[in-house]
């Protein structure tokens, strides 16, 4: 399976509360319908599941090979699952995968296909669709910053990448530290220690993904603990000369505030201001 050049692990992790029929169309998404397959898929168990998930991994662990599952005794949260799943991924290429999303049947391909063509990249991602229920129930495109430079601009505010969609090389995510526990902002933690080493991103201006955001998305995104996570992310920009004080005080602020905006004004926000390029 997989390709010629470059040999990839679809990386994954899943715990209690999510839905087995998601993971079921999110696997088939990745091991079934693309046209050109994963060499391995890492599924992290992040604590005890329900006996429909593992039922549902145990169907798809029978019929392909290439699946690999590493069981956590208990739930340590996604920084932690993350950090030994790329531990435990057999290729220095790694595409991560959120277990209640849909991937494009050519999202693979189409990765592959770059980073052949452009070597020197060290992290690769692509837009999203959102959708509510269903994948034609479409909220939105979210498009995102294409060149490194413009990723590293948008890095100084803000995520440049949608997170499931990126497609990584493991030992410059090694080299930076891995993912750490930092809650909700665990990936745009993982760019900007990969920023400072000198890693080259891209996205690429094509959807790769089908996101699910009827599940409470703007509730997670407003939990207060979010201050603390990007406190730690924005010190980390200051103390490398990424930010200055003045941009690192504006960045607290906004924050600040959007935490203690009311819901129904930061699912506007979301929808209408940050999913601009």
């Amino acid at each position: 399976m997989g390709g010629l050049l470059v040999k990839f692990s679809v990386l994954m992790s899943v715990y209690q509360k999510e839905n087995p029929d998601f993971l079921r169309k999110s696997l088939n998404s990745v091991l079934i319908e693309q046209n050109h397959k994963p060499d391995e898929l890492v599924l992290v168990e992040d604590g005890p599941l329900t006996e429909e998930l593992y039922q549902t991994i145990q169907d798809f662990k029978e019929k392909f090979p290439e699946m690999k599952v590493l069981p956590l005794k208990e739930n340590v949260g996604l920084g932690e699952a993350l950090h030994r799943g790329v531990e435990a991924c057999s290729y220095d290429w790694i595409a991560r995968m959120d277990t209640d999303d849909i991937a494009t049947p050519d999202r693979f391909q189409q990765q592959v296909d770059y980073i052949e063509q452009h070597p020197q990249l060290d992290v690769l991602g692509g837009n999203i669709i959102e959708f509510d229920t269903e994948p034609d129930q479409i909220v939105a495109e979210k498009q995102m910053p294409l060149s490194h430079e413009e990723i590293i601009k948008r890095l100084q505010r803000r995520n440049p990448f949608c997170h499931m969609t990126v497609f990584f090389k493991k030992s410059s995510v090694l080299k930076a530290g891995n993912y750490k526990p930092l809650p909700l902002v665990e990936d745009y933690y993982l760019w900007v220690r990969m920023a400072a080493q000198g890693c080259r991103f891209a996205n690429l201006n094509r959807v790769l993904v089908y996101a699910r955001v009827g599940n409470g998305m703007h509730t997670r995104r407003s939990q207060t603990e979010q201050i603390a996570s990007w406190k730690v992310v924005n010190t980390f920009l200051l103390s490398h000369g990424m930010l200055n004080r003045g941009q690192y005080y504006q960045n607290m602020l906004m924050i600040r505030a959007f935490v203690g905006t009311p819901i129904w004004i930061k699912a506007f926000i979301y929808k209408y201001l940050l999913r601009r390029k």
